[in-house]
């Protein structure tokens, strides 16, 4: 199977999602958390969340990762010292996705912006994380399962990453150290990112 590609706007960074006979590829949910929705917004990049201000993400174990190109164009940001690290290309600042804040967590939500032909991603299986004091529009595509299901497909991932050993393989954290130590954003990108 043909890998599935992860590009940045300007083509300078590919990354690489080993692809499975059939989707789904990983855990695909839309999430309109607040960070979700304040990373790349802190890049300025608004138009890559979806209607609701959601961002389409697709959880796979990290192993199942590689940087086929623009390793020296990867940068990263912290929205909170301890936060999430959430990956970008600094080339043409287009978001790639986020891991967790150290090599333990094995996962990446890719955020499936820079990913042709989504559908061998498979179907969204549910809408998470949505704030109470932020209505979402009522035409939205359906999705496919369950909130509760979500969050147990992410389980399994992580459960069957820590059994493999996946994180010690980690392309974002080679070594066990981070490609590149990630920014925490400062105050005022913050209250901008998050308005």
């Amino acid at each position: 199977m043909d890998p599935i590609k992860l590009r940045c706007d300007c083509g300078k960074v590919e990354l690489h999602i080993v692809a499975r006979p059939a989707p789904p590829q990983g855990n695909r949910v839309i999430c309109h958390c607040d960070s979700c929705r304040a990373f790349p917004r802190a890049l300025g990049r608004a138009d890559v969340l979806g209607p609701g201000d959601g961002s389409d993400i697709v959880q796979i174990r990290c192993d199942r990762l590689s940087i086929a190109q623009g390793t020296e164009h990867i940068a990263a940001l912290r929205l909170s010292p301890k936060g999430l690290a959430r990956w970008y290309a600094a080339c043409c600042n287009t978001p790639l996705g986020n891991t967790g804040p150290s090599p333990s967590y094995p996962f990446f939500g890719a955020l499936t912006y820079g990913i042709a032909g989504k559908e061998a991603l498979g179907p969204v299986k549910a809408r998470v994380n949505i704030p109470k004091d932020r209505a979402l529009p009522e035409d939205l595509p359906p999705t496919s399962g369950s909130t509760l299901g979500a969050f147990l497909s992410i389980g399994r991932i992580m459960f069957g990453g820590w059994l493999k050993g996946a994180q010690k393989r980690h392309p974002l954290f080679p070594g066990g150290e981070p490609l590149v130590e990630p920014r925490v954003i400062s105050l005022e990108e913050k209250a901008a990112a998050y308005a």
